[in-house]
C-alpha cells in the first residue's frame, strides 16, 4: 500500500447518526501490522464517535475514499482504524467558481499563528486565496470564513493543493485551497451563496 505515506492528510467520516456529513481531519501517523494509526484533530474526541467510518485523502488530482471501522482511540489523540479492502479512486471535479474578495483567516493545522488572506474565488470544493504567506503543498489549513450579513459562515480543514508568487516581487502568493471536512450542510450553504451571487458577479471555471 504504497499509497499512504507518514503525514498523508486523512478525513474521517463517521457513518453512524451523522445526517449533517460531519468530517473530521486526520493525519496518518503509521501502517502497523493489522491497521493504521491516524493522529486526529482535538474535536473529534468531543464526541463518542465509534464503528463504521469513510476515510477520504487526496492525492494530485484524484480523490480516494475506503471503508473503514474505528478499532481503538488512544488517550485523545490517535484512533487505530482497519485497514482498507477496496480503495475507491476518481478524478476531483472541476466545478464552477464565483470570483469574490472575501476577507478570511487562517491557521496552520499543525502550528500555531494566525494570518489574513482573501478568497478570491470560490466553489463547493474549494477555493482560490490570496496571502503574503507561502504555503508549502499539502500542508493542512484550518479555515475560518464569515461574509458579513450571514449570508456565509463556516469553519472547515483544507488541503493546499499548489502555490506560487503572484507577482515577481513575491509579495502576495496565490493558493488553491480543496476543502477536506466541509460538511453537507456547510457545503449547502456555500452553493446557495454562489447561486444567490450569479450575475451580481463575475464566473469563471476552474
Amino acid at each position: 500500500m504504497s499509497v499512504f505515506q507518514q503525514n498523508l492528510p486523512v478525513t474521517i467520516v463517521p457513518q453512524i447518526n451523522n445526517e449533517n456529513g460531519i468530517k473530521f481531519q486526520g493525519i496518518l501517523d503509521k501502517m502497523e501490522s493489522n491497521s493504521m494509526k491516524i493522529k486526529m484533530d482535538d474535536s473529534f474526541f468531543k464526541d463518542d464517535i465509534q464503528g463504521s467510518v469513510s476515510v477520504e485523502f487526496t492525492m494530485s488530482n484524484y480523490n480516494f475514499v475506503f471503508e473503514s471501522e474505528i478499532l481503538t482511540r488512544e488517550h485523545s489523540s490517535f484512533i487505530n482504524i482497519s485497514k482498507p479492502k477496496v480503495i475507491h479512486k476518481s478524478q476531483i471535479r472541476k466545478m464552477q467558481r464565483l470570483r469574490t474578495n472575501i476577507p478570511f483567516n487562517f491557521t496552520l493545522w499543525t502550528e500555531g499563528g494566525r494570518f489574513d488572506a482573501f478568497i478570491t474565488d470560490i466553489s463547493t470544493v474549494g477555493i482560490k486565496i490570496r496571502t503574503t504567506k507561502q504555503l508549502s503543498k499539502n500542508l493542512l489549513l484550518s479555515l475560518n470564513v464569515y461574509v458579513p450579513g450571514g449570508s456565509l459562515r463556516f469553519i472547515c480543514q483544507g488541503l493546499v493543493m499548489w502555490c506560487r508568487a503572484e507577482n515577481e516581487d513575491e509579495i502576495n502568493y496565490l493558493a488553491g485551497i480543496k476543502f477536506t471536512t466541509l460538511s453537507i450542510d456547510a457545503m449547502k450553504k456555500v452553493d446557495k451563496y454562489i447561486r444567490d451571487n450569479l450575475g451580481k458577479e463575475q464566473f469563471v471555471d476552474s
